[in-house]
């Protein structure tokens, strides 16, 4: 009885171990976007659905060791080159041309060290009168097993 609860007891611990999360926060500042496309919904004035393309660079921050060098919108690419693919739900003001909000994401495809992955997080974040921006996020990223 004594053996069969010790190897339970080392089943469950290596599981745990299997499962471990990497919590991650990353300050990014970003372009002014290359690409703007707008439609009003039409319930009140100034309300509207807005599809962006930016560019964002990470000034602070990594995932279990992969820096970032760049990201597009919903793509990010690592020192090494890996691509890393991402979905991102935002909301946000815009007032007197400065835009503020947050967003909610998730990865929804991870190659080289996030290959296999889970993450999601949030992120907070405000734009400039010459529409570049700074969101400074966080998130934990469970590793996939090796």
């Amino acid at each position: 009885m004594r053996k069969l609860w010790l190897a339970l007891c080392a089943v469950c611990l290596l599981s745990c171990a299997g499962l471990a999360q990497v919590k991650s926060t990353v300050q990014w500042k970003c372009d002014k976007p290359s690409i703007q496309h707008s439609i009003d919904v039409g319930d009140k004035p100034g309300h509207a659905y807005a599809v962006d393309q930016i560019n964002c660079t990470p000034v602070t921050g990594d995932i279990n060791g992969a820096k970032r060098k760049s990201g597009m919108g919903t793509e990010f690419i690592e020192i090494n080159g890996d691509k890393n693919l991402y979905t991102y739900q935002m909301t946000g003001t815009l007032k007197n041309g400065v835009m503020t909000g947050s967003d909610k994401w998730s990865m929804r495809e991870g190659a080289g060290k996030l290959k296999g992955a889970k993450a999601s997080g949030t992120c907070k974040g405000a734009s400039n009168p010459d529409q570049t921006a700074t969101w400074d996020c966080s998130g934990e990223y469970s590793m996939a097993k090796k």
